[in-house]
């Protein structure tokens, strides 16, 4: 009976050690070898403070921004939205350029210029914090508005008000925009502007300025109006799992990402992500670190953010962030 009990007591302790070391390499260095996520990694101010005469203050003072300010945080914002004083936020102009920059422009070579266009009926301040991110990471931000914010003129605003600061001695920018690197982004109706811009204006940069070339086009969650056939620089389709407004599985693949043929382009479907997530500050919007990180591969050649988009072992597809990811055979052929 005590030979019976100390096999029972033997085997019981076999047992446990059998589970305990089962239980160590399940719940392990899973996350130790996890790869780290676009978000993690870039989603953080860069080294330059930022410039701007940009003033913004809660939506919701407003009537018309405590009802957009609803209609946001019931599609899931954590963030209270800011706005600028553009009507009908405010009595000042709804047309305009707001501008962001490094305070420290005038020690640098120059910084590549990002022309970004509000959503369709979007506030300009509702961007805020995307543009002090990108100004604070060497970017020249540029937005124009008009309101409706949908079509390729609103981003020719911007340019012109670049070219404008960049020709002006008065101007903080004078000969500080680097406009042989500039990219066109934008949000909802905005990014179906920034997607025609880069068909118009790839064509005829040198025209407005000798040294102007587009090198690319942040596409967030874009509107119907645009073919990416027609864009011939790289592109990159940020969608949402969550957006019911612009689905991943429609006009922004059928007739954009999947007829981009002319040029490089990628497109990621973030999860959690709604149609207005852009807007939410760039902790709560989940793209917010991949927008940073191609934007640095465009304009810095950026080597860290090149391997989310580039070559065989990119790191995008591995982003825990996303639930699809895709690129086109030019951005494959990409080292």
């Amino acid at each position: 009976m005590m030979r019976y009990a100390a096999r029972i007591s033997s085997g019981i302790t076999v047992l446990v050690a059998a589970v305990a070391a089962v239980a160590m390499l399940c719940a392990a260095p899973a996350t130790a070898d996890e790869p780290a996520t676009a978000q993690s990694v870039f989603n953080k101010p860069g080294p330059h403070p930022v410039a701007t005469p940009v003033r913004t203050n809660p939506c919701q003072e407003s009537v018309w921004g405590m009802a957009e300010h609803i209609v946001v945080h019931m599609f899931g914002n954590r963030d209270d939205m800011t706005c600028t004083q553009a009507f009908p936020n405010g009595l000042e102009s709804p047309i305009g350029v707001n501008t962001y920059y490094p305070a420290d422009i005038a020690e640098l070579p120059s910084a590549p210029l990002m022309v970004f266009t509000s959503g369709f009926i979007a506030n300009p301040g509702m961007y805020d914090a995307l543009a002090r991110q990108w100004a604070s990471n060497g970017f020249v931000v540029v937005i124009p508005y008009d309101f409706v914010n949908s079509l390729a003129y609103v981003p020719a605003i911007g340019v012109a008000a670049a070219v404008v600061a960049d020709r002006d001695p008065n101007s903080p920018l004078y000969r500080r925009i680097d406009l042989s690197r500039t990219i066109f982004g934008g949000h909802s109706g905005g990014g179906q502007a920034a997607l025609q811009a880069g068909t118009v204006f790839s064509g005829i940069a040198s025209l407005i300025d000798p040294a102007m070339r587009v090198l690319g086009v942040l596409a967030i969650e874009p509107g119907p109006l645009a073919v990416g056939a027609l864009v011939s620089v790289p592109t990159l389709f940020l969608t949402g799992y969550n957006d019911f407004v612009v689905p991943d599985f429609a006009w922004v693949r059928w007739w954009q990402y999947n007829l981009s043929f002319q040029a490089p382009a990628w497109i990621a479907n973030a999860r959690g992500v709604s149609h207005f997530s852009p807007v939410d500050g760039p902790d709560n919007y989940l793209s917010a670190g991949t927008a940073l990180a191609w934007l640095r591969y465009q304009a810095f050649d950026d080597n860290l953010a090149k391997e989310y988009f580039v070559g065989p072992t990119w790191r995008l597809p591995a982003d825990k962030t996303y639930f699809s990811v895709q690129r086109n055979a030019l951005a494959d052929g990409l080292s």
